[in-house]
């Protein structure tokens, strides 16, 4: 019975090997933040210790719907309530 020969492989150059490198860390591009996000984490690092600390995105939501409250001219009492909700959120009321 004649013997199968296996394929012949081809001898490639040895793999060089890798020296390890650190990983870089993905870094999320900065967001810019308004002045007013900033003042408001100036107020909230000395006066916030109590409230939760609010996301830039949840800051400008927030702090858009209060404009938009202190623009009008009669609040009723659901106005006014979260008028002063959105101040308590905001550290922006005059206590």
């Amino acid at each position: 019975m004649p013997k199968i020969s296996k394929p012949i492989k081809k001898k490639t150059p040895a793999a060089k090997k890798k020296t390890p490198v650190a990983k870089k860390v993905a870094q999320s591009p900065k967001k810019k933040v308004s002045p007013e996000y900033r003042e408001y984490l100036d107020r909230h690092s000395f006066l916030g210790e109590d409230r939760p600390k609010l996301s830039f995105d949840e800051f400008e939501k927030l702090d858009d719907e209060l404009l938009d409250l202190l623009a009008m001219d009669n609040l009723d009492d659901e106005q006014a309530i979260r008028k002063q909700e959105l101040e308590y959120l905001l550290l922006d009321s005059e206590e």
